[in-house]
């Protein structure tokens, strides 16, 4: 053992002056080793007090730090994030990404008990049966009248900071917080009652929903985003619209009316263009556009235009035009062809026979008389009969059905005589005599 004295920092209590027995020596090391084990206990304590700020944000959520109840730093995105320990600072996560909806009834009927467990197809009321202005809710439209409506809206949280700064409630965690729906609700009421008042009631029923949802949900995220709620509003349906019960019977009949007419309408227009196919095929557009424009200059006494626009038409009609015109025309200029060319014919066949007639007036006489008789014996269906020389030639025919017809109307007129009706025997046959020769 060195003989050098010991320093008080070399042994953790100041002993008394003089060698160590091995009893103090052994409560030397036991200290000694106490401290070391301790100060290893305080920086493992410590390192894992630091180490439990780390923390997981999930894949749909956002978080944001607390510090003595300031946020600090920006938004924490998905992944393995670090902050102090409490009470230091506190974590909050919320899952922005996540969707949520609300149901705001608003502006719809306060419907009893009864008439909810039924069909509103079949919820009806009488005209005794008014609206109570508590009660029952609804927005007035551009043509004054009244629509109930039911709101479905739903929302995100888009920007976490504002949102846990201006509209959370003190339970961070909780998204669909009372202040949330009471904002959204107040904001959309305001804006439904502007909106709305510009469209009829036909439009805010059914004609003109998807117009109206989009300029509410415009209006909606305009007021939310100026409030710094960092909500925004993704869609708002309109799952019930209605106008009052009272006359909504009325009002369905106007719209099947006005339905029925659009029907006939089309219906009329199809007609018409198929008509107009018809007739003139694909012309027709052009063909009505320039009788238009004809019409339009002899009203106004252009009578140049007016010619020019008449030729235009008959080129269309003649080389554009298809359908029934098309075809008549080219029938028509078909037949005009063959009876020129028949005329022709016709024409130089006679001054033959002129020349002819003058020349061989007896030849040319029994020539044609021979031909005639050839064509005509030649048609099919004709039958050629011969008589005996110097024998008479009968041929029986059957009663006159006209002559019956005749009798039966003067008897029913009463305009018949008993001498008349003696000789309108429609039984009695008739005689035909011919001269002798052959008939053919």
């Amino acid at each position: 053992m060195s003989d050098k004295p010991r320093t008080p920092t070399d042994r953790p209590f100041h002993l008394a002056e003089g060698p160590l027995d091995s009893a103090q020596r052994s409560l030397a090391d036991a200290l000694r080793t106490s401290f070391r084990i301790l100060k290893f206990a305080m920086i493992v304590l410590v390192f894992s007090y630091f180490a439990s700020g780390m923390f997981t944000v999930e894949q749909n959520k956002q978080a944001l730090v607390l510090r003595f109840g300031q946020v600090v730093g920006d938004v924490r995105n998905p992944g393995v994030q670090w902050a102090f320990p409490p009470p230091i600072d506190q974590v909050i996560e919320i899952p922005v990404r996540q969707a949520n909806t609300l149901t705001i009834e608003s502006h719809w009927l306060n419907l009893s008990d009864d008439e909810k467990n039924i069909p509103f197809a079949k919820v009806t009321r009488g005209p005794n049966r008014g609206l109570h202005p508590v009660r029952d809710g609804a927005l007035l439209t551009g043509d004054r009248g009244l629509v109930h409506i039911k709101w479905r809206v739903t929302y995100r949280i888009e920007d976490l900071k504002k949102y846990v700064a201006n509209v959370s409630d003190e339970d961070y965690t909780v998204v669909r917080s009372s202040n949330v729906e009471a904002i959204i609700t107040k904001s959309l009421e305001r804006a439904a009652i502007d909106v709305v008042g510009g469209y009829t009631t036909e439009d805010a029923t059914r004609k003109r929903l998807n117009e109206l949802r989009e300029e509410l949900k415009r209006r909606v995220n305009g007021e939310l985003e100026a409030l710094g709620t960092g909500i925004r509003v993704e869609t708002i349906e309109i799952p019930m619209s209605t106008p009052p019960l009272q006359t909504k019977l009325a009002f369905d009949q106007v719209i099947r009316a006005e339905n029925q007419k659009k029907t006939s309408i089309r219906e009329a227009e199809q007609r018409a263009t198929d008509t107009l196919n018809r007739a003139a095929g694909a012309a027709h557009a052009k063909l009505i556009e320039q009788l238009d424009n004809h019409v339009q200059a002899v009203r106004s006494g252009n009578d140049a235009e007016a010619r020019q626009l008449v030729v235009e038409i008959n080129r269309i009609l003649e080389f554009e035009a298809s359908g029934t015109a098309g075809s008549m025309i080219r029938a028509a200029k078909g037949y005009f062809t063959s009876v020129v060319q028949g005329m022709r014919a016709d024409a130089e066949q006679y001054h033959t026979l002129v020349d002819e007639w003058r020349d061989r007036k007896d030849l040319l006489v029994t020539r044609t008389w021979q031909e005639a008789k050839q064509r005509v014996l030649a048609v099919p269906g004709i039958t050629k009969m011969y008589r005996p020389p110097g024998a008479e030639f009968r041929i029986r025919i059957g009663p006159d059905p006209r002559q019956r017809e005749l009798r039966e109307r003067r008897e029913y007129l009463g305009e018949t005589h008993s001498a008349d009706l003696s000789q309108l025997d429609p039984s009695a046959p008739v005689e035909h005599k011919f001269p002798e020769g052959p008939i053919e």
